[in-house]
């Protein structure tokens, strides 16, 4: 029984020759005996082991053991093996004792045996057993570090040795190789790594930085692992070693302050010593502790700060050293009551290296202790206020002007309230409580008790106390008030309101109504006066005693038919209180307006219907309107005659109430007047109307109109052919364009398109015939078949449609009958199309091949056959032969009977194999020499195969090699032979035919068994050459193998040829690379570029040749970051960007490989570890803090220097280290905001203001730059946006009336009313922002302010003063002089005010407007030059105006009142108007406004003047003229920005290309000059040839002056494509010229079958004017881009130039290609219906293809000579037509 190793297949490959059969022979005198064995050593004892067969035997055999021996000749008394009988002559041999290799692994062993008979022999023998390895001890630890344990300091450097270990393994191979890694527990760690060395040794480092605060003790596992070995089952082995690495404590670290951050409140005045805070470090380093020392080194937001402070050194405590006063700190450092102290901590010592501090910012806050009292800004203050003043009426106080209290002390102790004391409830102030300091107001609390003649002033005290505090420290003021006396009774009125009516039209002085009201005051106080106002006051009087109201004006109810009035009653002679009521007047109606139509003539269209009543497109409505009221405004509508009588019984009718016309009867228009038809659009014939409207008045008043109902012809009466049916005769070989008949048909409507005819053929026939589309001429179509034996047909019968152009079309029919005759013209036919023939290659000459025949059905037909072309030929791989010439020869035919023949003994099938060839046959007797009667036929001819061709190799000799020890059936190579014959005489067979002895001796020799064999075979069909048997590299002449090989056909007779073939014998592969002085690890830059070298790998191979070539290669985890320089060089080199911020270390499996092209046999390998560490370099900015919360807020009151915020930002570099390290700085910038911040302390991102920002509210943007302090720095940036807000600082600033007050005056009428707008004032703080910006507006307490009251108007800071009483009489006050305040930030405690002074001129109401004088001054006219400057410019003087009573003496006011919209021109006004002058105050612009025509109005300076329009009647009006002259500023602009034209073939140089390019300006002459040019270098074609090639000029010109395009060269006739170049437009260089521009220009050669022609019944100025209509219909109907080339008279088929129609040719583009013109057509037929629009407004006579333009008709001696010129040109070329007639049937 066999063994489990037996059986594994690498055991059985190992051990063939020991483990399987032995066969020994046993003669009587000789034994061949077992001399070696091999066992695995963990084989159990009893294994079989192998068996061992006798010969010649007599009997039983038997063996034993007689003495074992070690290696070292020792002997051992132990038996190794037994023999036990398997049969009589066959011996099994077991395994007796357990074996161990690494005790034993070679035994001695002495044997013997016999067959037992007593004259048998007994034979001794040796046997060598060898024990073989397998893997059965796991490594073993020999060399580690004492007790398992090393100390290290924490501050050892990473990539520093640690330890090493060493383990070894007893077994061999695999089995006793030992690799060493670190434990997953290790690994995940990551403080260490490991390397193995070239002793095997494992060496252990640091990876990261120690630190003994963080671990004292690190945990290493390190694993080693042996490779198994064989069999490949047995398991590999594991020994862990586990090492203790301890850190020691060094005092590196810098102390750390306790409870940060440090924060303490302190209150103000502590005594000296006094402690303020504690501050504490501590050593972080706890394993080796120092003292600490405390110091101060800097204070915020002074260092002369630290002058109150001082600190323990040794503990920390921060005391007092001077008292510090709050107030004083705040005035003083100009801070909120903080200060910010650094304290530093630092080891005491004096070791440099354990050196290290810290610092920490102490932020203290002083506590307010109540020091101060509240105080008042003055003891005594004034006020005055009006008596009867409502409640919360502040009162104004004259000096000083503001009550102020402040208290210095903070929050609570800086809170005092206000109190009134001795003002008997009359008073309060507000506010009532302040926090440090405020503005108080005295507001008025009981009104009632405001009574002058009770108590005409009141003295009291205002009082401030604390609130908050124990203390409770007052003070207080005196307040004086002195109350001003009023009229405070009203005017009652007895009735609420007033509502009357009054007729219009009724006469002036006619009563309307009477109002009464009372008054309980006494005196003038108690006397009413009457006064009315309102819009339409003015057509009413009041009289201001009685209140009796009467009309005044003309009253129109249909201008005002309502008044609302207000009426007011006043006391105090009307200039005292007032009460208002209103009075409704209502304005009745009588019939005073007549109906008035929309318009004084009406106009409409519709289309005759004879059958019916047609309708109006829309509903025909003439409408009219009455100003009236109903019912004098209701109308009734009539059609009348020219004496105004109502019409019943005509075409029309009307409705009586709506005014719709409507039609009564059926129009035909064929039927009409043909006097109205119109002579432009011939197609309308009309209607003359009259229409008069009547209203219901009383009496009733009418109007009438005229009305013109324009009657469009319709398309109602079909064609009408002359005859029913018509007759007509061809031939059958008649030619396209044979005429036949005419036909023609008439239509009856009138007018051009309804009655214009074409012709067109509908059914049969449409293919063979065509008729004329206008002139109904028929003729034989083009193409046409009219062959009697093809059609079978002699009689055609037509369906000929007549069509007129309305719409819809109307058409009529005929039927014409063609009787066609017939004429002899039959054609010769072969029998067969095809013929399918053979012939055998190398055929003798005349061979027969294959008869073709053909036949005529005409009987005087004679043939002749001939080959017309060889077609083609094909080898035997049905390639096919390019060359004709090799077979065009090889055969004939017979012209008589059309059989072929061999013509060349040279036929080869392997040239050609299959032919095609044409055969033709002519009816040489033919009616008709010119037309020639063939047929043709094709002959398909194979070549046959002989056997002709011996078998070629592919090579001349052939090379290869072979692998020792390969196994057998081992493919070598292939020889290929090939033989061009077909079938067996191309089938090829191999055989070796020669062997070299000597060779042949050396494989034979390879057996090791008797006999010989050949080792290298061949398959006689494939040519596969396959290895017999095993082939040995060692033996003698072994290193070449030559055979011989024969290819041979299997044809009648065979062919063959033989070839020699070298096979060279290969080495094999045993010996494994070795890796030599790797290093643990390797350090470099993380910035090492690509390719850079990394480390130079060493390794050697002790193989030679292949087997000894080293290659390397990185494991795949790694091999994007390194690579080798080349696979052999061993150079290692960075193969990507490195970062060590994401990998800071690499472990690189380096694998070296011999053989490693695998081309020569099997590769071995060994890998090694190489630790690969970056170096930091700087290579990342700092990154800021996106916590950060922007914007930072701050008032524009913020400290100078006090802190608005604070970045932060970080940097992923290594830290602790220049490239980690930030400063931050603001980026300088183009903009202020550097001004205002800045950044102290460059190591922290705090942002401080640099200046005071008073007045810089807004928003602020700043770039923070965050830098590293790397080689070079690296930095990010930081948009910091800053909102400073405002603070209201600024009192208001004046802008209308300006203050002071300069010159500005305003003037009302004497007794002006109240309620009149006196000015519009406007004041602004622009300083301000927001709420702190807006205005309100207050009339200060004046004697002349109580006329004036003032509202402030909506949305904007502006407002409106109105008179609040009636003004005096002129001659008792001439004017007034008051003041107004504008305040900001209304209701807010820190408001601000200014005041401004107003005055008021009353005017007498006697002086009228002012007049000028314009008969004896010239009209003021000016010229001025547009854009000249400057542009705010006086123009000059204008006649002043005069007032035409001598007696008044008062200023005049001048307005421009019309023609200046755009404010271009102001007035200068001097002495009260005695002189003026007129300014240009805007830029001018001709192109704009070129004459300008200035209305000025003078006024009394009451009012300003409203718009108004020049009036030659009013004198107060001047017309003052400029002119603006003309200068070259405006831009050249093309029509368009591309241009496209098309040029014919046939055109000829210097011929008009386009006239379309324009470019202009809207500058006047001479700046609108143009001159063109073409832009050199912008040439461009699309040709279908190389035109610079052939032509060395430009292939067009430009007009410099016209824009007019030439051709400058005559085309070709087969050209195509286009150009493409650049026009360029420019005006004249003066003023701001010259100014350009260009446009692109493409130019299409076109051929005449490229354009469409069409034809319209139009002139060529009306169709350029719609132009651009004509192409948007085509594009739209086509779908591609439609390019007018040519506008011509139009040429008709008679060649007369028609004075009618125009000729518009086109082509098209899609694409940039032309558009077949047929394609075109198709589509416009395929879209009739969409091209509507076009026949309509184009009157689109036709539509076709252009054809060759024809000449003119000749006239008089012109048609002579055009007949010689014909007659010289076809006569000759008759003759000679008749002479090779002649010649050809002579040779007949």
């Amino acid at each position: 029984m066999q063994s489990k190793l037996c059986r594994h297949p690498l055991v059985i490959l190992l051990l063939i020759t020991d483990v399987c059969w032995c066969y020994v022979t046993l003669h009587p005198d000789y034994v061949q005996p077992m001399r070696f064995m091999s066992v695995y050593e963990n084989e159990t004892v009893g294994t079989f082991l192998q068996s061992v067969i006798f010969e010649d035997n007599e009997g039983q055999v038997a063996a034993a053991v007689v003495e074992v021996k070690l290696s070292t000749n020792e002997l051992i008394f132990q038996k190794i093996i037994k023999f036990e009988p398997f049969n009589k002559t066959a011996l099994n041999v077991l395994l007796a004792s357990p074996l161990d290799r690494e005790e034993i692994d070679l035994y001695t062993i002495r044997w013997q045996y016999n067959d037992q008979e007593p004259s048998g022999p007994t034979i001794k023998t040796t046997m060598f057993f060898t024990v073989l390895d397998v893997n059965d001890n796991p490594p073993k630890w020999q060399i580690y570090p004492d007790n398992s344990k090393v100390e290290v300091n924490e501050t050892i450097e990473v990539d520093s040795f640690i330890f090493e270990a060493f383990a070894d393994d007893p077994d061999l191979n695999e089995g006793g190789s030992v690799v060493y890694y670190l434990d997953q527990q290790t690994v995940d760690e990551g403080v260490f790594y490991g390397n193995t060395t070239s002793r095997n040794y494992f060496q252990v480092y640091l990876k990261m930085p120690l630190d003994y605060q963080d671990k004292t003790s690190h945990e290493v596992i390190i694993v080693a692992e042996d490779g198994g070995g064989v069999p490949d089952y047995f398991p590999t082995f594991t020994t862990s070693l586990r090492i203790y690495v301890n850190v020691l404590d060094v005092p590196n670290k810098p102390p750390q302050f306790r409870n940060l951050p440090l924060i303490v409140d302190m209150e103000e005045h502590l005594p000296v010593n006094s402690s303020v805070l504690n501050v504490a470090a501590y050593d972080q380093d706890t394993g080796y502790q120092l003292d600490l020392l405390y110091s101060l080194i800097d204070a915020s937001p002074a260092d002369d700060l630290l002058r109150y402070f001082a600190i323990s050194t040794t503990t920390g405590l921060i005391t007092m050293k001077e008292e510090i006063d709050r107030e004083v700190v705040i005035e003083d450092y100009n801070t909120d009551g903080r200060i910010e102290l650094t304290v530093m901590v630092e080891k005491d010592t004096s070791v440099e290296e354990w050196k290290s501090n810290s610092t920490a910012t102490v932020y203290i806050r002083i506590l307010d202790i109540n020091d101060n009292v509240p105080t008042f800004a003055h003891r005594y203050y004034n006020g005055t206020i009006l008596e009867n003043s409502p409640k919360s009426i502040p009162v104004t106080m004259d000096y000083p002007e503001d009550i102020l209290a402040f208290d210095l002390d903070a929050f609570e102790n800086g809170t005092f309230e206000l109190t009134i004391d001795g003002d008997d409830g009359m008073f309060y102030v507000q506010p009532s409580m302040i926090v440090n300091s405020g503005t108080i107001y005295v507001r008025v609390q009981d009104p009632l008790k405001l009574n002058y003649q009770v108590l005409p002033e009141v003295t009291f005290t205002v009082v401030a106390t604390e609130t908050e505090t124990v203390e409770k420290w007052s003070s207080n003021t005196t307040v004086h008030i002195q109350l001003i006396d009023t009229n405070d009774n009203f005017p009652q009125w007895l009735d609420g309101s007033y509502n009357v009516s009054v007729l219009e039209g009724v006469s002036s002085g006619t009563s309307v109504s009477k109002v009464e009201a009372t008054d309980a005051d006494s005196g003038d106080y108690g006397i009413v006066y009457y006064y009315i106002f309102g819009s339409g006051a003015t057509q009413f009087d009041m009289s201001e005693t009685t209140g009796l109201m009467t009309v005044a004006g003309e009253l129109d109810r249909e201008s005002v038919d309502f008044y609302f009035l207000t009426v007011e009653a006043r006391d105090d002679k009307g200039m005292g209180n007032r009460n208002s009521t209103t009075l409704e007047v209502h304005i009745l109606d009588i019939n005073d307006n007549e109906p008035i139509f929309g318009s004084d003539y009406y106009e409409e269209f519709i289309k005759e219907d004879k059958n019916a009543k047609p309708t109006f497109r829309r509903p025909f409505i003439v409408d009219a309107t009455d100003a009236d009221l109903p019912p004098n405004s209701d109308i009734s509508y009539y059609i009348v005659t020219a004496e105004y009588e109502i019409i019943t019984d005509g075409n029309f009718t009307i409705n009586i109430s709506t005014g719709e016309i409507l039609t009564r009867t059926p129009i035909d228009f064929e039927s009409m007047d043909p006097d109205t038809q119109d002579s432009v659009s011939p197609w309308y014939r009309h209607f003359e109307l009259i229409v008069m409207a009547i209203d219901h008045g009383i009496p009733p008043l009418n109007s009438t109109t005229s009305v013109t109902i324009y009657v469009e012809d319709v398309n109602d009466n079909a064609p009408i052919f002359e005859s029913e049916f018509y007759n007509g005769t061809i031939l059958e070989t008649d030619d396209s364009g044979t005429y036949i008949t005419t036909v023609k048909a008439t239509d009856a409507d009138p007018t051009l398109y309804n009655s214009l005819i074409s012709y067109r053929i509908v059914g049969a026939g449409i293919d063979k015939f065509e008729v004329g589309e206008k002139d109904g001429n028929l003729f034989v179509g083009v193409g046409a078949n009219l062959d009697i034996e093809q059609t079978h047909t002699t009689l055609y019968s037509l369906n000929v449609m007549a069509y007129d152009d309305g719409t819809p079309r109307l058409s009529g029919s005929t039927i014409i009958n063609i009787t066609v005759i017939d004429v002899n013209n039959k054609w010769p036919e072969f029998n067969d199309s095809i013929y399918d023939a053979v012939v055998v290659e190398k055929s003798s000459l005349m061979e027969f091949i294959v008869q073709t025949f053909a036949t005529d059905p005409d009987e005087t037909h004679l043939l002749r056959y001939r080959v017309k072309s060889y077609d083609e030929g094909r080898d035997e791989s049905n390639t096919v032969i390019i060359d004709n010439a090799i077979f065009d020869t090889w055969f004939d035919i017979d012209e008589s009977d059309g059989t072929m023949f061999v013509n060349d003994t040279m036929v080869d099938r392997e040239l050609v194999e299959n032919i095609r060839m044409t055969v033709e046959v002519e009816d040489v007797n033919a009616v008709s020499p010119w037309l020639p009667q063939l047929a043709t036929a094709k002959v398909y001819l194979t070549v046959l195969d002989i056997n002709d061709n011996p078998p070629k190799f592919d090579e001349d000799f052939y090379t290869t090699s072979v692998q020792e020890n390969i196994p057998e059936q081992t493919l070598l190579m292939i020889i290929r032979a090939s033989d061009p014959d077909k079938g067996l005489n191309g089938t090829v067979r191999y055989k070796i035919v020669e062997e070299d002895d000597s060779q042949w001796q050396a494989l034979v020799a390879m057996d090791n068994v008797t006999g010989s064999g050949r080792k290298i075979v061949i398959d006689s069909k494939t040519g596969e050459l396959r290895v017999n048997g095993m082939i040995d590299y060692d033996c003698h002449l072994c290193e070449w193998i030559n055979i011989t090989v024969m290819a041979y056909d299997l044809g009648t007779p065979p062919l063959n040829s033989t070839v020699p073939i070298y096979i060279a014998v290969e080495d094999m592969n045993d010996n494994y690379p070795v890796i030599w002085n790797l290093p643990a690890a390797v350090k470099i830059w993380e910035n090492a570029t690509l390719g850079s070298e990394v480390y130079l790998i060493n390794a050697t191979d002790l193989d030679s040749g292949e087997f000894g070539r080293i290659g390397f290669k990185v494991d795949d985890s790694n091999s994007r970051s390194f690579t080798f320089e080349d696979v052999e060089s061993g150079i290692l080199l960075v193969g990507a960007a490195l970062d060590r911020e994401t990998v800071a270390s690499y472990k690189v499996y380096i694998e070296a490989k011999d053989n490693y092209l695998s081309e020569f046999g099997p590769s071995l390998s060994i890998s090694s570890t190489l630790d690969i560490v970056l170096l930091d370099v700087n290579d990342n900015a700092p990154i800021f803090d996106d916590t950060i919360a922007l914007p930072f807020r701050i008032k524009e009151t913020h400290d100078n220097g006090s802190l608005v915020g604070t970045v932060s930002a970080t940097d992923a570099d290594e830290p602790n280290t220049p490239n980690s390290q930030v400063i931050y700085y603001i980026l300088q910038d183009e903009g202020n905001a550097t001004d205002y911040f800045f950044i102290p302390n460059e190591a922290v991102g705090s942002i401080r203001s640099k200046s005071p920002l008073i007045g810089l509210y807004g928003i602020y943007t700043i770039v923070v730059i965050a830098q590293d302090l790397g080689e070079p720095p690296l930095n990010s940036n930081l948009t910091v946006t800053i909102y400073v807000e405002d603070v209201n600082l600024n009192y208001p600033v004046w802008h209308y009336p300006p203050t002071p007050l300069a010159n500005e005056s305003i003037r009302l009428m004497e007794k002006t009313l109240p309620g009149e707008t006196v000015a519009l004032v406007y004041a602004t703080d622009d300083v301000d922002h927001g709420v702190n910006a807006e205005i309100y507006y207050q009339i200060a307490d004046t004697l002349d302010g109580k006329y004036f009251t003032i509202s402030r108007n909506n949305n904007n800071n502006t407002a409106t003063i109105y008179t609040q009483e009636r003004l005096l009489a002129y001659s008792d006050k001439k004017h007034y002089n008051f003041e107004v305040d504008a305040l900001d930030c209304p209701g807010c405690s820190d408001s601000l005010q200014t005041r401004t002074a107003m005055r008021v001129y009353a005017i007498s109401e006697t002086a009228g407007d002012p007049q000028f004088d314009r008969e004896s001054a010239d009209e003021p006219y000016f010229e001025r030059r547009e854009h000249e400057e400057p542009f705010k410019v006086t123009l000059g003087s204008l006649p002043p105006a005069f007032y035409e009573d001598p007696e008044v003496v008062s200023e005049i006011c001048y307005y421009i009142v019309g023609g200046d919209e755009k404010s271009e021109f102001g007035l200068n006004v001097l002495d009260e108007g005695k002189e003026v002058s007129l300014l240009q105050e805007e830029e001018l612009d001709r192109e704009a406004i070129e004459n300008y025509e200035l209305v000025v109005k003078a006024t009394n300076c009451l009012v300003v003047p409203p718009g108004q329009a020049w009036d030659v009647d009013d004198d107060s009006l001047l017309l003052v003229r400029v002119h603006v002259v003309d200068i070259n500023d405006q831009p050249v602009i093309f029509s368009k920005s591309n241009y496209s034209a098309g040029v014919t073939t046939s055109s000829t140089v210097n011929d008009v290309v386009t006239d379309q390019i324009r470019a202009s300006t809207i500058d006047l002459f001479p700046h609108n000059i143009m001159e063109y040019r073409i832009v050199p270098d912008s040439w461009d074609n699309s040709l279908n040839y190389d035109y610079w090639a052939e032509e060395k000029r430009d292939p067009f010109t430009i007009n410099n002056n016209t824009g007019v395009l030439l051709l400058n060269h005559n085309p070709r006739p087969d050209a195509s494509g286009i150009f493409k170049f650049v026009v360029e437009a420019r005006d004249p260089p003066v003023d701001l010229g010259p100014h350009t521009a260009t446009a692109d220009v493409w130019v299409y050669m076109l051929s005449s079958n490229n354009q469409v022609e069409f034809v319209l019944a139009m002139t060529k100025d009306e169709f350029r004017d719609k132009e651009d209509l004509f192409i948007e219909i085509l594009e739209d109907v086509t779908q591609a881009t439609a390019k007018v080339d040519e506008v011509t008279n139009y040429v008709d088929e008679a060649n007369v130039v028609s004075d009618i129609y125009i000729s518009v040719f086109v082509h098209f583009v899609q694409d940039n290609e032309i558009v077949p013109v047929l394609t075109i057509l198709d589509i416009f037929d395929e879209n009739e219906a969409s091209l509507s629009p076009l026949y309509q407004e184009f009157n689109v006579y036709k539509i076709q293809d252009r054809s060759p333009r024809r000449p003119p008709v000749a006239k008089d001696g012109q048609a002579f000579v055009l007949a010689l010129i014909i007659v010289s040109v076809i006569l000759p070329i008759v003759i000679i037509v008749l002479l090779c007639i002649w010649c050809k049937e002579v040779k007949k």
